[in-house]
């Protein structure tokens, strides 16, 4: 039987959201059907330029979370939550 896979969060991106609020519960909301969801692919995809990782950027709420599906291991990690200007 597979296991969903756990979402981990950078700590630092969580300090670009509102203390409370609305929109911060829409993004922890997402951050929690990751674990569901993560195999799909975010709004957009983004390389990084040292890693040359493929990034997926998913759109919630005014803000742009960063994310990469490291399956192998069964992880989902978020690397970035920015708000969008």
């Amino acid at each position: 039987m597979r296991q969903d896979p756990r979402v981990l969060v950078n700590p630092d991106a969580l300090e670009n959201l509102p203390a409370t609020g609305k929109r911060r519960g829409e993004v922890i909301a997402f951050l929690k059907d990751l674990s569901v969801t993560g195999e799909s692919p975010g709004d957009f995809r983004v390389t990084g330029p040292e890693s040359h990782r493929a990034f997926q950027v998913s759109l919630v709420a005014g803000f742009a979370v960063t994310w990469w599906a490291d399956l192998p291991v069964n992880e989902i990690k978020v690397v970035d939550i920015r708000q969008i200007a």
